[in-house]
C-alpha cells in the first residue's frame, strides 16, 4: 500500500493562478474605459447639437395656417395674416404679419429656437399695438415641418430673406426696418446686422431680449466637463458681429434667466460699441416669461430716447461738415 505521502505526490499538479493584476494595470483600465467613454459622448453631444440648438425644428407638428393671406394688392389691416416669401434655395417660407394703416415704424421679429412663428401671434400683435407698427414674425426653414435640417447661415439666410420682403411690400428702406429679436434669434440678429453692414445698410436701432454673447459660451458654462469650444458648429457669435454696429441698441434680460445667463447677457452688452445703448435688467423675470407691459414700455421708451439722440448727433455733424458760404 503507498503511504499518504506517495499518494499526494500522485495527484494530478493543480494549476498555476494568474498574477494578480497590479495596480497600475488596474488605473490603466479603467483610464481607457473613461476615455472611451468620454470620446463616445462627445461624439454624441456633436450627433445631438442640431437638436439641442434648432428644439423647435423637431416639435410635433402644428396645425396649419389661417388660410387668411397678405396680397399687396389687398392688405388687410389690423389683423394678422399670412406673409408668403421665399428662402434663398426657393423653398416657401411663412411669416406671420400684422400691418398697422397708420404705423409709426415697421418691425421684424426673430423668435427663438423653440417656437415657431405661428404660435407667436398674441406676441405679434402685442409688439404692434405697444410700438404702433407693422410687425413681422419671420419663420425659418426647417421650422413648418419640412424635411430641413436648420443651420446657423440658414437661419440668417431666412432673416434676410423676411427683411427683403418685408422692405419691398411696406416700402420701406432695410436700414428703417427694426429688429426686435429674443434669445437665438438675437443670435439670428447678429449674423443679419453682419450681413446689412456689408451691404452699406446697417439698422438704425436693435432691441435684444433675453439673448447671449455666443452659444459656445452658454455651452461651455453648462457642460464644463466637454471641450464645447472646439466641438459647436452652430456658434452664434453676437459679441463679435455687434461689435461695429453704430446704431441704436436696447438690450433687456432677467436677473434669474437660467438659459441664458444673466452674465451673458451683460457680456454681449459690455462689448457692444456704440454710444446708443441702454441695459434693462428686470428683477422677476425668467427666460421664458411673458415680458411685462411696464418692461415694454420701458424698452420702447427708451428706443425712442436713443434714436432722437442718434438723430441730433448725426445732425450736427452734418452741420459741421456743411460748406460756409465765403460771403
Amino acid at each position: 500500500m503507498q503511504d499518504a505521502t506517495s499518494a499526494e505526490s500522485a495527484s494530478p499538479a493543480q494549476p498555476n493562478k494568474p498574477p494578480a493584476r497590479t495596480v497600475w494595470q488596474q488605473i490603466r483600465s479603467v483610464t481607457i474605459t473613461v476615455a472611451v467613454a468620454y470620446v463616445v459622448i462627445c461624439l454624441a453631444m456633436v450627433l445631438m447639437e442640431t437638436r439641442l440648438v434648432f428644439p423647435g425644428a423637431y416639435l410635433d407638428p402644428t396645425p396649419p395656417f389661417d388660410a387668411l393671406r397678405f396680397t399687396p394688392a389687398n392688405p388687410i389691416t389690423g389683423r394678422i395674416t399670412t406673409l408668403d416669401y421665399t428662402a434663398e434655395d426657393q423653398m416657401k417660407l411663412q411669416g406671420r404679419l400684422l400691418v398697422r394703416g397708420d404705423a409709426d415704424r415697421v418691425i421684424l421679429f426673430l423668435h427663438g429656437n423653440e417656437i415657431r412663428a405661428m404660435e407667436m401671434d398674441d406676441w405679434t400683435a402685442r409688439l404692434s399695438e405697444s410700438m404702433n407698427a407693422t410687425v413681422l414674425t419671420a419663420e425659418y426653414r426647417g421650422f413648418q415641418g419640412e424635411d430641413f435640417t436648420p443651420t446657423e447661415s440658414t437661419c440668417i439666410a431666412d432673416a434676410q430673406s423676411a427683411l427683403d420682403t418685408l422692405s419691398e411690400i411696406t416700402n420701406v428702406p432695410h436700414e428703417q426696418i427694426t429688429i426686435y429679436s429674443r434669445s437665438l434669434g438675437g443670435g439670428i440678429a447678429g449674423g443679419l446686422v453682419e450681413r446689412m453692414q456689408e451691404r452699406g445698410i446697417p439698422p438704425h436701432s436693435l432691441v435684444l431680449d433675453r439673448t447671449f454673447d455666443s452659444t459656445v459660451s452658454v455651452g461651455a458654462d453648462r457642460f464644463v466637463w466637454l471641450p464645447v469650444r472646439w466641438l459647436m458648429r452652430n456658434r452664434f457669435d453676437t459679441a463679435s458681429r455687434l461689435k461695429d454696429f453704430k446704431g441704436c441698441v436696447v438690450q433687456i434680460h432677467g436677473t434669474p434667466d437660467r438659459i441664458v445667463p444673466m452674465k451673458n447677457g451683460k457680456q454681449l452688452f459690455d462689448s457692444l460699441n456704440t454710444p446708443y445703448k441702454s441695459w434693462i435688467e428686470v428683477p422677476d423675470m425668467y427666460h421664458n416669461d411673458r415680458i411685462s407691459r411696464a418692461t415694454l414700455d420701458r424698452a420702447i421708451e427708451e428706443l425712442r430716447r436713443l434714436e432722437s439722440e442718434s438723430i441730433k448727433t448725426r445732425t450736427a455733424s452734418e452741420t459741421d461738415l456743411a460748406p460756409v458760404d465765403p460771403r
